[in-house]
């Protein structure tokens, strides 16, 4: 009862700092204020946590262990390089404690999204709710590797958006030492060049279809060879709940429809925005039959985010107009109608985000339901 309340208090803070610096007239220096009083909050939260995360107790047991071995052995578990040297090299830090290794590595999830957040969304209080209310901020309290590995494809983004490739593949193969998961974007990177359309969809459906009909047999096969612990488990014979498709769905499918009335510019950077959402869109659908994709879920939310912003300041410019074949044409494009139908999609999208977050509560989505930290000053219990 009382994580319920926390969380809550949580969320009401950032709408609160929203109001006050964001609501009205927002401008360039009230978003920093805003992002650097949010996004303290969120660090405090994460790095002062005890036990909050199913792989805690596991990164833990690593840390003292990597920490204790040396370089002599850079080797353990099934664990990237790139997570172990960095752990080996924290550990080397004198009076470095588990404790302190959570702060450092709350720093590494939390700085570089703030200002991934600050570069690109056209409205950041929107997107740091996203970013709550979507369980990215969970996940990096959980999945500490894939964590970093997110990190670096922020910087990924900005090469995406340039088109050069080359640094965006050398970007997404440092942060596969993180977690090789991430190597999924590389031919992402081509995917999202394609034109939202119809054959899109069309061949994005026969992709979900296969899924639905093979992907047992195809995930047996790799997990046969590859993190062969995943074979049989759970996370390949179980799915997760179809309620946390529905919000990607939306997002994806408004900014689809809004390029076909062209209310949505389509510009390189919103086509790949367009299509990022599209794919991880499918791949939350398809989390609902293996729970391991949702491991490849989370490279895809963070552009969500940054669309949810365009998508209203789209509908607020330009409203919507569409003449069907029939003759018929819905013309919503009055300054009246353009304030009625970005307001109401805002907020249908932010409640939609808090009934998936408190959901996912409660069902202890990465084991935080009940928060507790190290600090004596802070609740623990």
């Amino acid at each position: 009862m009382f994580s319920l309340l926390f969380y809550t208090v949580n969320n009401l803070l950032l709408l609160f700092w929203a109001a006050i610096f964001c609501f009205r007239k927002p401008d360039k220096i009230k978003n920093i204020v805003f992002l650097m009083i949010a996004f303290s909050q969120l660090f405090l939260i994460m790095a002062f946590r005890n036990k909050i995360g199913y792989d805690f107790n596991m990164y833990a047991v690593g840390f003292r262990n990597m920490a204790s071995v040396g370089f002599s052995n850079i080797n353990y578990k099934d664990w990237e390089y790139g997570f172990t040297i960095l752990t080996k090299i924290i550990g080397l830090i004198p009076g470095i404690d588990y404790d302190m290794y959570m702060v450092i590595l709350s720093v590494i999830a939390i700085v570089p999204t703030a200002i991934f957040i600050y570069k690109n969304s056209k409205m950041p209080w929107v997107s740091t709710i996203l970013y709550v209310n979507m369980f990215m901020y969970f996940m990096s309290m959980n999945f500490l590797r894939q964590m970093i590995a997110i990190s670096i494809l922020f910087l990924a983004w900005e090469c995406m958006k340039k088109k050069r490739f080359i640094l965006f593949a050398l970007l997404i193969i440092a942060a596969s030492f993180f977690h090789q998961t991430i190597l999924i974007m590389l031919p992402v990177y081509f995917l999202v060049k394609m034109k939202p359309g119809i054959k899109e969809l069309i061949m994005y459906g026969f992709i979900l279809l296969w899924f639905y009909s093979a992907s047992t047999n195809a995930i047996e096969l790799v997990t046969s060879f590859y993190h062969e612990e995943y074979s049989e488990s759970i996370f390949v014979k179980e799915g997760v709940s179809l309620i946390y498709a529905i919000l990607p769905i939306i997002i994806a499918a408004c900014a689809f429809i809004l390029t076909k009335t062209k209310t949505i510019d389509l510009t390189s950077e919103n086509k790949y925005l367009i299509n990022l959402s599209l794919i991880g869109a499918i791949m939350m659908l398809t989390m609902s039959k293996h729970s391991i994709i949702e491991r490849f879920s989370y490279y895809f939310i963070p552009f969500m985010i940054l669309l949810v912003p365009l998508i209203y300041k789209s509908l607020k410019r330009r409203g919507v107009k569409y003449k069907f074949e029939s003759g018929t044409v819905i013309d919503l494009t009055s300054k009246k109608s353009k304030m009625v139908i970005s307001l109401c999609f805002l907020a249908g999208i932010l409640l939609l985000s808090y009934l998936h977050f408190y959901f996912g509560l409660l069902e202890n989505a990465h084991g935080v339901e009940k928060y507790q930290s190290w600090v004596k000053w802070f609740y623990a219990g």
